[in-house]
């Protein structure tokens, strides 16, 4: 079977983009031909080297499409003509314009077609949406990417939270596939490399830790008013703590001014960019205090190392962590309650290491990213049919 693979340049490597390019990898690793189509913004042109096209590139033949503007008839021809010529059996988008696209590369198929349908089957990864309903820009591209996804064969969720959503807003339940993506624990974090930092004691600042871009959704903010309330809690306690910050984003500087407003510039450390590994090997704690998201690469890579995590009780965050259990949830920009989360873990670092192992085990019994690939292969097969 022949997939392209459509998604968006970015030219970032975050948490969609890296489950993308590890489902290449798997759907490869199972026999299937894959393609990567990179839609590429022609106001981006000049950059250098996409690094998401080089990530793509490492696993598989890549493909750039220009486009200009947010919806455009001559990408959806071009996409038709290619899949088309190349014999391609699914065209497989994920984000709001790969998908708005390749449902009118179908369409304008069908149109043309003597069986009135596309050679092509289509198939759909959702890996969520903001739900800002003031950002009035992106409340409309939420609707218009709806509208795309209601003519696809197959659409796959990750989340029930997501699953529920697309059921109220008309898709068919024949539609949709909840598949969990997942990583696998043993490559993520082999040996004993997960245990150095408990072994450390309290040599080490105890760290919590957020890692991903520093934009809205992911409330930054809230970890900053969470830390000035902590840094209140412990001010008379010897033992240190410590917030790791790792990524980059629009907000960089806006959240390095607060945390200076704040007095906690010397509690918290903006790291930029770094590798999972590195940032992993030094926490205790994963903070994802999001306002939104579906199934956080950041979250399963945490568990991968035997890390607990404090998240928000938003989208598809509560499906993953077990609260009390693995780690602990919150109310979306609470900062008492996510203070009061992250003092608990400092007072008892060892309940934090057991949540952590008992995070792992949860990730190891979840059968690893080829469970996940062999569930859209079906999908796929289902969807040509």
């Amino acid at each position: 079977m022949k997939v392209a693979v459509v998604m968006q340049d970015t030219r970032g490597v975050y948490g969609a983009e890296r489950a993308t390019v590890e489902m290449v990898r798997g759907l490869k690793a199972l026999g299937l031909e894959v393609q990567v189509w990179l839609l590429e913004e022609a106001r981006l042109a000049g950059r250098g080297e996409s690094p998401l096209a080089q990530a793509f590139g490492a696993v598989a033949e890549v493909r750039g499409f220009g486009v200009e503007g947010r919806i455009s008839r001559g990408l959806a021809r071009e996409l038709r003509e290619a899949a088309e010529s190349e014999g391609v059996d699914i065209v497989h988008s994920t984000g709001y314009k790969a998908d708005v696209h390749v449902a009118l590369a179908a369409r304008l198929a069908a149109e043309e077609s003597d069986a009135g349908r596309a050679g092509f089957a289509t198939v759909s990864t959702v890996h969520g949406w903001l739900f800002r309903r003031w950002a009035l820009k992106e409340w409309a591209y939420y609707r218009v990417n709806l509208a795309a996804l209601r003519e696809f064969d197959r659409v796959v969720v990750l989340s029930r939270f997501y699953e529920d959503l697309l059921r109220r807003k008309g898709l068919l339940p024949t539609q949709l596939a909840r598949i969990a993506t997942s990583v696998d624990a043993s490559a993520v974090s082999p040996g004993r490399a997960r245990d150095v930092l408990w072994e450390a004691g309290e040599v080490v600042p105890f760290t919590f830790g957020m890692l991903g871009r520093l934009s809205e959704e992911k409330n930054h903010a809230v970890m900053l008013r969470a830390a000035r309330r902590l840094d209140r809690m412990t001010a008379s306690s010897p033992r240190p703590w410590r917030i790791l910050v790792a990524g980059d984003g629009p907000l960089r500087g806006k959240l390095e001014r607060m945390a200076r407003r704040l007095k906690v510039a010397d509690r918290v450390e903006f790291a930029g960019r770094m590798d999972s590994a590195e940032f992993f090997g030094r926490i205790h704690v994963l903070l994802q205090p999001s306002s939104m998201e579906n199934r956080p690469m950041s979250i399963l890579e945490a568990q991968a190392w035997g890390r607990p995590v404090v998240a928000s009780r938003a989208g598809g965050m509560p499906e993953m962590v077990d609260d009390g259990v693995t780690g602990a949830l919150v109310e979306a920009g609470d900062a008492k309650g996510l203070a009061a989360a992250m003092k608990s873990y400092w007072i008892a670092p060892e309940r934090a290491r057991q949540q952590g192992k008992r995070g792992r085990t949860r990730l190891e019994a979840e059968g690893g990213p080829e469970q996940h690939c062999r569930g859209l292969a079906e999908v796929y097969r289902v969807a040509k049919r």
